[in-house]
């Protein structure tokens, strides 16, 4: 098995959302004339099984340029890619061999679209599939139990490398590592990292059971626990207003800070008929604002929208 990725080639900001009071709560439109944030269900898409389309215990998801959804079908062993016209095409399958996964955890695709990254907490590698032919490319080990993965602006790909306690930052193109940070930069167990355009990752720390922004450098910015506590943090992600999405396993939740950490709103119910979120651990966004939320012992995905 090959131990390292040589195999890719690489060849507006919108103006901030008004600041909400720290509890989260927006101010009725007859005292300011701004309309309350609130977010709604579109869609529930999957449900216990194991079949295509189907899942048990999704976690980690990503969306690529074209609005395609990729889930990862942790218990069942698999990545499922999800068009939006409901086709579902399944990568992997339960086993340690080359196009085989256990035990996975997070999923990204590559900036061309052409690749699937895959962390395997089991086998403690990273593995990468085709996306067209759904082969197996390659793949690269020593890590432990990695769970987080994401493209920067730059087109690397983050690694959160929880087990060793580390993030590091490939060059895929290359299959050299180019950056990267650990416990001298104030980082304990990284268990997710996403980034945004402004040259920032966000990770996700099981030690402190908090988030915080770094730089690429590895320069610490603010934790989003030093304004509004957040309770069992899972995935993140950040939209081009600079608003950051974090799940809470644990309060089974979804909490959108704003570009300053304050915290915005937190959502734990997509409606009466769909119930509430289960140890929701997966978000990712999409074109035309959809957001995408991996409810996980729901054995779902729930599509929002704000209103």
């Amino acid at each position: 098995m090959s131990d390292r990725f040589d195999f890719l080639e690489f060849g507006d900001t919108k103006p901030r959302m008004p600041e909400l009071p720290a509890d989260g709560v927006a101010p009725s439109s007859s005292d300011t004339g701004w309309k309350p944030l609130r977010l709604r269900a579109l869609e529930e898409i999957g449900e216990m099984g194991t079949r295509a389309g189907q899942f048990s215990s999704p976690t980690g998801l990503t969306v690529d340029r074209d609005g395609t959804l990729y889930v990862v079908d942790s218990n069942n062993h698999r990545v499922q890619r999800v068009t939006q016209n409901d086709q579902a095409t399944v990568f992997g399958g339960a086993g340690s061999a080359p196009g085989q996964l256990w035990g996975p955890q997070a999923v990204a695709v590559d900036p061309t679209g052409r690749f699937l990254f895959v962390a395997e907490q089991g086998n403690h590698r990273v593995q990468c599939f085709d996306i067209r032919t759904g082969q197996t490319r390659g793949a690269m080990g020593g890590f432990r139990s990695p769970s987080g993965l994401t493209f920067d602006a730059e087109g690397m790909l983050w690694i959160a490398d929880t087990g060793n306690g580390r993030l590091l930052r490939l060059n895929p193109a290359k299959g050299q590592f180019v950056g990267g940070m650990d416990r001298a930069a104030g980082i304990g167990r990284p268990i997710a990292v996403s980034a945004d355009h402004a040259h920032n990752i966000y990770i996700t720390d099981g030690g402190t059971n908090d988030v915080t922004c770094f730089s690429y450098a590895g320069v610490r910015g603010p934790a989003l626990g030093e304004t509004r506590r957040i309770s069992g943090p899972r995935q993140t992600a950040v939209d081009t207003q600079g608003r950051i999405y974090v799940t809470e396993s644990e309060a089974n939740r979804l909490h959108v800070f704003d570009a300053a950490g304050q915290s915005l709103i937190t959502f734990d119910t997509p409606s009466t008929r769909l119930g509430s979120f289960r140890a929701p651990s997966g978000i990712a966004l999409g074109p035309n604002g959809a957001i995408y939320v991996a409810d996980t012992s729901n054995h779902r995905i729930i599509r929002l929208t704000w209103e």
